[in-house]
Formats: C-alpha cells, sequence, structure tokens
C-alpha cells in the first residue's frame, strides 16, 4: 500500500490500520520564475541560468531551483485533518512563503495566489513506514515519510524491494535493509508492525 496520505484509508479496509497510523501534514511550495531581463529566444536556447547555485534552508523552509529561472520555496507542516475538511482552514503559509520569495527574487513574478497546497503522510514517530505487514501475508506498505517524501522516497523504496525480494524467494527475518553506499538500516525501525 502505497497511496500517501490515503494510505491509512486503504489500510482500514484491509483491516491493517493499526499498522499504518499516518496522518496528513498539509504543506506549501510556491515556484518563482524569473526572466531578469532575459527574452524568450534567450530562455528557449538554454542562455538562461539556475536562480540558485544550490539549495538553501532559511527558517525550515526550502528553496532550490528547479529549472532555468526557476526557483521553488517549500515548507510548513500543519495537521489540519484531510484535504476535503483542511480547505476551509486558515493559513498564514502562502503568505510567508511569497515575501520570503520577494525577499530572495525581487524581479521574480511571484504571487501569494499560486501557493500550492499539498498533504504528506506523517507517521507518529517521523520515520517512514517501510516493510511487510506480518498479520496479513503479502501485504506491505511505503508511507509516513512526511515532510521527506522526495527525500527518502528512493532509499525506502530499495529497502520495500528487498522487503518483496525476500518474501518471493522465502527469506526471513532478516535483520537489515542493506542499501548502496555500505549504507544499514534496521528493518525494526521502519517496519509497519512497530506500532503494535
Amino acid at each position: 500500500i502505497a497511496a500517501g496520505v490515503n494510505t491509512p484509508l486503504f489500510a482500514r479496509m484491509l483491516s491493517i490500520g493499526v499498522s499504518c497510523p499516518t496522518y496528513p501534514l498539509r504543506g506549501y511550495s510556491l515556484t518563482m520564475y524569473s526572466c531578469d531581463g532575459l527574452n524568450a529566444e534567450e530562455i528557449e536556447t538554454g542562455q538562461s541560468t539556475n536562480l540558485l547555485n544550490q539549495p538553501i534552508k532559511i527558517d525550515d523552509m526550502y528553496c532550490s531551483s528547479v529549472g532555468a529561472n526557476m526557483a521553488r520555496i517549500a515548507g510548513f507542516g500543519e495537521l489540519v485533518g484531510y484535504r476535503d475538511k483542511a480547505t476551509n482552514v486558515p493559513s498564514l503559509a502562502p503568505k510567508v512563503l511569497t515575501r520570503y520569495g520577494k525577499t530572495l527574487f525581487p524581479e521574480s513574478n511571484i504571487k501569494e495566489a499560486n501557493a500550492l497546497q499539498c498533504f504528506r503522510p506523517l507517521s507518529p514517530d517521523d520515520l517512514p513506514i517501510v516493510g511487510a505487514v506480518r498479520s496479513v501475508p503479502g501485504v506491505f506498505v511505503h508511507s509516513g515519510h512526511g515532510t521527506l517524501g522526495w527525500t527518502l522516497c528512493l532509499a525506502t523504496s530499495e529497502c520495500l524491494a528487498a522487503a518483496l525480494t525476500d518474501e518471493i524467494i522465502g527469506i526471513d527475518n532478516q535483520k537489515m535493509f542493506h542499501l548502496p553506499g555500505d549504507v544499514s538500516v534496521e528493518r525494526a525501525r521502519l517496519s509497519p508492525d512497530r506500532f503494535l
């Protein structure tokens, strides 16, 4: 089960909701575009530049280049429920992101109205939930990454692939996930069964 913030809803359908106690965490992102004197032909021919040489973090907000003459600023974590209920819950996040964006890139076309809300599945211990659900053979969970979804998803996908492979070939009781670069993660720390 890997359905983002809806993972616990699917888990409840299989009577394994306790193995996936995630909650939707609302955050925001805002993309800024800056031509900074470049015309359309210069942008199309690759004469444009990245707005940032490397990602930056300011007051728990992250900003990075996402394309030629584009940067995205993202942040915030608000516990406001699922999307259908959260749309009526006001937030200062778009206003704050816009203010920071204008400070970083005064020539950009940043607009508060362009802020996008996104919902991220957050686990109670802020660690991803990855692996087999022992009470239901053949069911695996990959969720709960919180604000670090894009950061952790490749590594946790490797962990999930290892768990699936072990199940298929009949290997049991592996203690560690072994990742590229000689990195190992204790399986119990990510197990869906850790919440039982």
